[in-house]
């Protein structure tokens, strides 16, 4: 009986140990060679944990990536109309069928899912387009020029929007989606502003009038939540998240992509920003 416990005892270890070396070895492949994106993120597109900094535990620290889709609906008046996450127009019919979905029967589209690789631009045209959308909703609101409460209100809820806009919301957009990471990555060369991701994608199909129209929802990265490397979680300590969260703070972080499209953070870079005047 010894014998036998001693046996699966040493088995057990010998599986441990042959795991972690597999996992350790894939780790390595993805960091070998040049990355895949090396992009400059801020408190923006990373968001720390809700406790960091409140709790006193510094142990393992994980952000998570945020990004948007561009909003369809240039005629909202949400204050924050952020659409975390949401499908963008340019993921319709035509792309969908791209991306290898079969849409012949309609009203079952929505049954099937994905993964594809996405791709996703920092402050770019859409993250410009969104600042510009913001500008107008207070535009409109203000022309309206009236003394009631709800007027009031929505020139303070635009208001709101357009500074959120301006200094707090994801700079991250959605742009495009394929099968080939190679010809995504011909395409959008520049490997410090675009990044290329893994996701899931969704069809989904409404009916009007009996028509259908077609539509995807990106889904989750297959990785959005990145670990902070034991070497920099002194850095860490430099983030005051009450500053972080008022504004007062800001922070950068350097993460590179590797060959399996997984995220490392290299640096860490804590900032404090100068009162608003």
């Amino acid at each position: 009986m010894r014998r036998a416990q001693k046996i699966l005892l040493v088995g057990g270890v010998a599986l441990i140990v042959a795991v972690n070396a597999f996992v350790l070895a894939g780790v390595a492949w993805n960091r070998s060679g040049v990355p895949g994106s090396a992009l400059t993120l801020t408190q923006r597109e990373l968001s720390l944990p809700y406790a960091f900094g409140l709790d006193g535990e510094r142990g393992g620290v994980e952000v998570v990536l945020l990004w948007r889709s561009p909003m369809r609906d240039d005629s909202a008046e949400a204050a924050y109309d952020m659409h975390y996450g949401r499908g963008p127009d340019w993921l319709g019919a035509d792309k969908l069928r791209e991306l290898g979905f079969d849409l012949k029967e309609e009203r079952d589209a929505y049954r099937q899912k994905r993964e594809v690789y996405v791709v996703l631009e920092l402050a770019g045209a859409d993250w410009q387009a969104a600042l510009a959308q913001a500008q107008r909703r207070l535009d409109r609101a203000l022309a309206r020029g009236n003394a009631e409460k709800q007027d009031i209100d929505a020139q303070k809820s635009a208001l709101e929007a357009l500074k959120y806009e301006q200094h707090k919301a994801s700079r991250l957009f959605a742009v495009d989606a394929g099968l080939d990471a190679a010809a995504l990555r011909q395409r959008y060369p520049d490997t410090h502003r675009y990044l290329i991701v893994v996701a899931t994608v969704t069809p989904s199909v409404t009916v009007f009038d009996k028509k259908f129209t077609f539509s995807g929802h990106i889904g989750e990265l297959a990785v959005a939540r990145i670990s902070v490397p034991h070497a920099l979680r002194g850095a860490m300590e430099g983030i005051d998240r009450s500053a972080l969260d008022s504004g007062r703070a800001a922070f950068d972080m350097d993460v590179s992509w590797g060959r399996r499209f997984e995220p490392w953070i290299t640096a860490v870079r804590p900032r404090r920003l100068a009162p608003a005047g």
